[in-house]
């Protein structure tokens, strides 16, 4: 345990300065997998960064809001505050797929593959997060017989709860934060080689070995995670929704399941989106005579081009959904 790291002139707090490690890393990551993977077009690339932001902000307010869920149920009164990893997983996850699918229209019924290039740089972050957890002194360990248990020193909150009454320290307890970081970077790895082979179920793949991990990871954990109010601790019941939730996401992407409903959706919006690119064409076209840079003739042989493409477009769809 080491709380805070004294450089001489300056003090940094350890759980800060390895979340900001992580951070920086999770950037570093996401840049060259974006440069490597959306390479060919620069404004996907620059708004897929934007929205990698947006996740790692939704990641930490959802996280914020089920821990104060769990930990208001375990006491009896409204409490707000600390972060449950897995809350903020099932917050952030779905809503940033979902704003990969407005905010990069191009990209429409691959939101989950774009998502995939986010995913491993955010694996890898959270296990500098929980080694910042471990030189920090939080999310211990029960007491354990093994040799690779950890005494935390006296005052702290593991000492509190799990004291040696002969030597003021806690007992040894088992170094869940340590084990998780262990399975985040080899998790993270094999996710940047899924990536490099293929942009396919990652998020499939973190979702099922991290929800298992966790499940039987938290029968080790000793200290306070708040209550679900039943058997099940928090992180055990969000890491069954996240495997289920997986489950489901698999069998829709692979049309098992409401193959109909999710064709119709794609192609609902898809037809908005191109009447919107229809409307922006008319628009610049019409503007482009206004300001007498092309002639009349050649602004109505523009449109009638542009409509004419339409219509070519309009039967390829036509033909295709016959083939369906």
């Amino acid at each position: 345990m080491l709380p805070v790291i004294d450089l001489g002139f300056i003090k940094v707090y350890s759980y800060s300065f390895f979340v900001l490690l992580g951070f920086v890393c999770y950037l570093i990551i996401l840049l060259i997998n974006v440069e490597k993977r959306e390479k060919n077009d620069k404004k996907i690339g620059n708004k897929l960064l934007l929205i990698s932001i947006l996740c790692f902000a939704i990641l930490y307010f959802g996280a914020l809001i089920m821990n104060s869920i769990f930990q208001s149920i375990e006491k009896g009164r409204i409490i707000i505050g600390g972060i449950t990893w897995l809350g903020g997983v099932l917050i952030a996850f779905p809503l940033t797929i979902y704003i990969i699918y407005k905010l990069i229209p191009e990209k429409r019924g691959s939101a989950n593959e774009i998502f995939n290039i986010i995913l491993p740089g955010i694996i890898i972050a959270h296990g500098f997060g929980r080694i910042g957890c471990f030189l920090g002194g939080c999310c211990y360990g029960e007491p354990t017989t093994l040799s690779i248990g950890v005494i935390y020193p006296k005052g702290s909150l593991a000492a509190i709860q799990y004291p040696d009454y002969e030597t003021g320290n806690s007992l040894p307890l088992f170094p869940t934060q340590l084990i998780e970081a262990i399975f985040e970077f080899c998790l993270g790895t094999v996710l940047l080689i899924n990536l490099k082979l293929s942009k396919k179920f990652g998020l499939q793949i973190y979702a099922v070995c991290y929800g298992l991990f966790r499940f039987f990871l938290e029968f080790s954990r000793g200290d306070s995670r708040g209550s679900t109010g039943f058997f099940l601790s928090p992180s055990q019941l969000m890491s069954c929704i996240l495997i289920v939730i997986s489950i489901i996401a698999y069998l829709i992407k692979n049309n098992i399941i409401m193959k109909n409903y999710i064709r119709k959706v794609i192609e609902r919006d898809n037809k908005k989106y191109i009447k919107s690119i229809k409307n922006r064409r008319d628009y610049y076209i019409t503007k482009l005579f206004e300001e007498k840079i092309i002639s009349l003739e050649e602004c109505r042989d523009l449109k009638k081009r542009i409509e004419n493409y339409n219509l070519i477009e309009k039967e390829k769809n036509i033909e295709n959904q016959n083939l369906i």
